[in-house]
């Protein structure tokens, strides 16, 4: 049996999400927890050459962090690489097959499953956006809970029932077969749903910009909740104006030594982050455009173009924050279903979409308002629909 190792950190989410898609495989490993050992980390990093959290290893190769772990699994290299024999076929069909496990996905799941239907998920990992954010105090019934510990307490409801959960699994294309509904996997995998639920939520915006991609993981990071801890001290820019971008500077504010937070012109966010954006002592670029983030081995520098001038600014940062929001997750469903110009699936009230039997909840859907409390009540809507569905087609 390979070795394998994970690096993390407490309060890391990408570190849960990492451990979820371990043990949904049954795998053992060994969790190295590098909270409050300097040394630990000092090691992760000399290991891994990266400044991010979870950094995995298997039988002391370096796979990177857990977007590298989901993405050998969804391709199905990561059984190869165990020599794990993924050849079951799946030839169950299920009343109700959910794509997505965010506060959406997991919602319909609970609905649908206490209809007493047969309730599959197929999902890169468990939480989606939820999972990766710092605090939430707008869910009914909770003043204040982080959201991981939100997503531990969906989960743990509906394990309660008998959910198959498809985990590490990313979704390629949708196609019909006779009355199924067909969710085919970048692994190979088809999965046959009599009803089938989109729930896939969103995922971060890249920049597009030199250096980006080369640089993700030595200094490039999109999740400052994560990996802020490990830029103690150290100059970086946060590049975005919306919430995410403005909770990642005012939290950051009290780690590094020095913070730019960098826009492209005025703030989306809401008033009161400006407020306190405002008052923490932050540098504040808006109406710059990012050219390049530079370095070789870890970044050094970014580079921006004022937007009026056109004059480019140099910053010498040690890290940039990219926070410049999200797309919906949809790529799998463009060639069938109608979407806007986001990529976000149309619906109508009932939370249909242009093919019989199929609807969207959460934020893959073109609802105005993207929340966790709206992503859940769709969910539970949704899986109501598909019921209903059901029941008259007989």
């Amino acid at each position: 049996m390979a070795k394998i190792e994970v690096y993390s950190k407490a309060w890391c989410p990408y570190c849960n999400k990492a451990k979820a898609l371990l043990k949904s495989k049954k795998l053992d490993y060994q969790e190295i927890d590098t909270t409050h050992d300097e040394a630990l980390e000092q090691e992760m990093l000399e290991r891994s050459k990266r400044q991010t959290v979870p950094q995995i290893f298997i039988d002391d190769r370096s796979i990177g962090g857990y977007d590298d772990l989901a993405g050998l699994n969804a391709t199905g290299e990561l059984d190869r690489l165990l020599g794990i024999d993924s050849a079951k076929a799946l030839k169950d069909i299920y009343d109700v097959l959910i794509v997505g496990a965010g506060p959406a996905g997991l919602s319909a799941a609970l609905y649908a499953a206490r209809k007493n239907l047969k309730v599959a998920i197929v999902s890169m990992d468990i939480g989606g956006q939820m999972g990766t954010t710092a605090e939430i105090e707008n869910y009914p019934g909770m003043n204040s809970i982080t959201g991981p510990g939100l997503v531990a307490q969906f989960e743990e409801h509906t394990d309660r029932y008998q959910i198959t959960k498809l985990i590490g699994e990313q979704a390629v294309g949708l196609t019909l077969e006779g009355r199924c509904r067909v969710i085919t996997t970048a692994s190979g995998k088809s999965i046959h749903g009599r009803t089938l639920i989109l729930a896939s939520g969103a995922e971060k915006r890249k920049l597009d910009i030199p250096g980006e991609k080369t640089l993700a993981g030595k200094g490039v990071v999109y999740c400052a909740t994560c990996d802020g801890p490990l830029f103690k001290n150290k100059r970086i820019a946060i590049i975005g104006g919306g919430n995410s971008a403005l909770e990642a500077a005012i939290e950051m504010q009290a780690i590094a030594s020095h913070v730019t937070l960098v826009s492209r012109g005025k703030w989306s966010g809401d008033l009161i982050l400006h407020d306190k954006v405002n008052a923490s002592g932050v540098e504040i670029l808006q109406g710059y455009e990012p050219l390049e983030i530079q370095g070789e081995a870890k970044v050094t520098g970014l580079s921006l173009r004022n937007r009026d001038s056109s004059e480019t600014h140099q910053l010498d940062v040690d890290g940039v924050f990219i926070e410049v929001g999200l797309a919906a997750s949809s790529e799998y469903a463009l060639d069938v279903l109608e979407t806007n110009t986001r990529g976000e699936i149309h619906v109508d009230r009932r939370l249909e979409t242009g093919l019989r039997g199929v609807f969207a909840a959460g934020d893959v859907n073109d609802g105005t308002e993207k929340q966790v409390i709206i992503a859940a009540a769709e969910g539970a809507k949704a899986a109501l629909a598909a019921f209903g569905y059901l029941v008259h087609q007989g």
